[in-house]
């Protein structure tokens, strides 16, 4: 570092102990030549060399600074007078005349005057025996100036000894999965900023020296906490980093809300469910299915779901129907329109509801059906000692040929030569039912109510853990929450979905094997009078807030792209309460529940934020306008840094249920945006027009104390992991998980109670 003034080895001598303490306490070297005008830094990691050569020019240069003057001509250089003096006086004039000169105030540790003196003798000695050196009783200042350089230019160590001479040395090893190293110790860019060097923040966190050597990490430092620290801050890191690349884990649960036997599922048609009203979709390329029990009758047949509708004729009749009479087409028709009108009417365990009187029971679109055994394996609910009674052959143009009894023996199982390019999906039966010894006594029965409950805890409980584990250590916002809506399926073939499954092969088979995949709409309700009924039984409304929620495109620089933003504004106050640059959904669990027009979806989702204070979003918000009236909104995009896509504005109240529990209602409307004139600047203003787009309504039930515990991650340290733990947020093992099983019962009451309410 070269410094602008002049440094005399008397003005050197002000700063020369700070330098020291600087250089021992940073574990570098500081040196100063006096000849070249430069501070020479040494230490064992280049971050040791930046951290003391930034507070040298920070802290030491603006006070050295002071010795020039306004016009940089004095202070720059050496004073002439000294030069003069030090150019006319002889050393053996100063060497006589040392001891007479006026003494000097020096600035350090006490010298030693044995060493001193020892110094003195030898150099006056040189001094004498060198013809070419005259002595001059002239020159007071040659022994103060050589005392000077003898402390100064030599004599530099400290003085006082090191607090600590033991140093501690780690090294922490990347995981072989872990391809790039740098990857880890670079944190994510947020809007278009420059990323974090996690291993300088680390290391200026722990007080320590990080340094990557291939693939590990050597940590330095004086103390063995800060050293442990450290490396597993960076263990945490590694595993922060892995964990981000997993996708969304979804869980999907079936509860049917009755004690019931053991029943199967079909997938019905979106178009063919009796209560598609209710269900919110935007319009889109793949169909969507609805999950509904399909229970068995007394001869052990699968029955028609009370909620599908029958299915309209097929413009090509299929095979078997051809046979048949070319006057009952007609009739058949007609019976199907009758099937279709009085199918509200009818009871669930009616078989033939609905259905002419020489008609069998015709549903699910005139296809051939086939049964998982897994499904049809059902214990039947007679008696040991009654027998059934028996099952007319059935014919091949009804539903379910497999499953129709004949009198004739069973056919011998055969073993089928393997096939190629055949694929074999096995279902993996849960194990959840301890073991249970034969000599100890048979345990009482479970019911299939318990049953599923058991399946759905443990599912639920392994996909939160898992997931709260992955974010203890994110910096940002957490959230747990769960909302009412529907869970749809898509991505099903037609082989799929004409067949009837059990509740156990929707996570390994379908979704794993068959890639099925579970769609929440996101959505509770479109109906004024429907979202009335459901807020009829909740106490009064303690809160009552409304905000724009933006979504726009934004850059600061307009060589990068542009990255999707979420802007959030009170309607009352122009101003922007945050910007959310990222939204990661960690874990979705689809709850179904059979035989109700409301499931609900559990989701952990983080977001990542910036500031506000900011360009674009200071450009922007200047240009923005509400009318108090009518609540209009009026703005501007910035040419080339911020365009806005939509704008939607939410209304929430707010009710206080048994705690821990809150209900939010929301309001939420899709504002129609539209241009208005051009300014003169060529900018056009853009209005949205409330009170004119589309509306729907959300119901959202947040656990209270989770916002809470969640808050310390706003500003989490590097590396570091929350406080809280996953006990916290579900309950431990050994209270049965109570936090987690509230949760749920309060979900499944208002599912019930919405359910009754409209």
């Amino acid at each position: 570092i070269y410094p602008v003034p002049y440094l005399s080895e008397s003005v050197y001598s002000q700063f020369e102990q700070h330098l020291n303490d600087l250089g021992r306490k940073s574990k570098t070297e500081i040196r100063f030549d006096m000849y070249e005008q430069y501070f020479d830094i040494k230490g064992r990691s280049q971050q040791a060399c930046d951290d003391t050569s930034k507070k040298i020019m920070t802290l030491l240069l603006p006070q050295l600074n002071k010795y020039v003057d306004d016009n940089k001509f004095e202070g720059t250089f050496e004073d002439l007078e000294s030069m003069s003096k030090s150019a006319s006086v002889s050393p053996s004039s100063s060497a006589s005349t040392g001891n007479s000169s006026p003494s000097r105030v020096m600035v350090g540790r006490p010298l030693n005057l044995e060493e001193v003196d020892k110094k003195h003798s030898q150099s006056r000695e040189s001094t004498i025996s060198s013809p070419s050196t005259t002595a001059s009783p002239n020159s007071p200042t040659t022994a103060a100036t050589q005392e000077r350089e003898a402390y100064y230019r030599y004599e530099t160590e400290s003085d006082e000894p090191d607090e600590s001479n033991e140093e501690y040395v780690d090294t922490f090893t990347f995981a072989k999965n872990i391809a790039n190293p740098k990857d880890v110790l670079t944190g994510p860019p947020s809007n278009n900023s420059k990323p974090p060097d996690y291993l300088r923040i680390i290391g200026n966190d722990t007080d320590t020296e990080c340094s990557l050597q291939g693939r590990s990490i050597k940590i330095v430092g004086t103390c063995e906490e800060s050293i442990k620290e450290a490396a597993e801050r960076f263990r945490n890191l590694q595993t922060i980093f892995k964990r981000r690349k997993r996708p969304t884990n979804i869980v999907p649960c079936v509860h049917y809300p009755t004690e019931s036997p053991r029943f199967g599922l079909y997938f019905c048609p979106l178009e063919r469910y009796a209560y598609q009203d209710y269900v919110f979709t935007t319009p889109g390329s793949q169909p969507l299915y609805v999950m509904l029990p399909v229970f068995k009758d007394k001869n052990g047949q699968d029955q028609k779901p009370k909620d599908l509708l029958t299915a309209a004729p097929q413009n090509q009749a299929p095979r078997w129907m051809s046979q048949k009479k070319p006057e009952q087409d007609l009739s058949l028709e007609e019976r199907m329109r009758l099937a279709t009108l009085e199918h509200k009417k009818k009871g669930f365990g009616n078989v033939n509801a609905g259905l002419a009187p020489d008609q069998t029971p015709l549903w699910g679109e005139n296809k051939n059906y086939v049964v998982r055994p897994s499904a049809s394996a059902v214990v039947k609910p007679v008696t040991p000692t009654s027998k059934p009674a028996p099952v007319a052959q059935k014919r091949p143009e009804e539903d379910f040929p497999s499953l129709g009894s004949s009198s004739a023996p069973p056919p011998r199982p055969t073993i089928k030569q393997p096939t190629k390019n055949t694929r074999r999906v096995l279902r993996v039966v849960p194990q959840k039912a301890p073991k249970v010894s034969s000599s100890s006594p048979a345990p009482p029965a479970m019911s299939n109510l318990e049953i599923v409950r058991e399946y759905n805890l443990g599912n639920i409980k392994t996909a939160l853990t898992d997931g709260l584990n992955s974010v203890r250590g994110l910096k940002g916002t957490i959230k747990l929450s769960a909302k009412l809506g529907k869970v749809l399926w898509t991505n099903l073939t037609p082989e799929i979905q004409k067949k009837i499954w059990d509740l156990y092969d929707v996570k390994d088979i379908l979704m794993e094997g068959h890639k099925v995949v579970p769609l929440f709409n996101n959505v509770t309700t479109q109906s004024d009078e429907v979202i009335a009924n459901m807020s009829d039984f909740l106490p009064d409304p303690y809160s009552r807030s409304a905000y724009f929620e933006m979504y726009a495109d934004a850059r600061n620089q307009p060589a990068v792209e542009y990255e999707p933003v979420v802007m959030y504004m009170s309607q009352g106050v122009v101003e922007l309460k945050k910007v959310v640059t990222k939204t990661t959904k960690v874990t979705e669990i689809d709850w179904v529940s059979l035989d109700r027009k409301f499931d609900f979806q559990f989701l952990l989702k983080t977001e990542q934020t910036t500031r506000t204070d900011v360009k674009p979003y200071t450009t922007f918000i200047k240009k923005v306008a509400v009318c108090p009236n009518t609540r209009q909104i009026t703005f501007e995009n910035v040419p080339d840094f911020l365009q806005m896509k939509s704008i939607l504005l939410k209304q929430t109240t707010k009710y206080r249920i048994h705690f821990p529990f809150v209900v939010e209602i929301t309001r939420v409307e899709k504002i129609p945006l539209s241009k208005q004139k051009i300014s003169n600047y060529g900018i056009a203003k853009i209005q949205g027009d409330t009170g004119k787009g589309q509306v729907w309504y959300d119901l959202e039930v947040h656990y209270s104390t989770h916002d809470e515990i969640f808050k310390s991650n706003h500003d989490l340290p590097v590396g570091k992991l929350a406080s809280w733990t996953v006990e916290d947020i579900i309950g431990s093992d050994t209270d049965a998980s109570v936090a987690l099983v509230e949760y749920i019962r309060c979900l499944l009451l208002f599912v019930e109670k919405c359910e009754a309410a409209v």
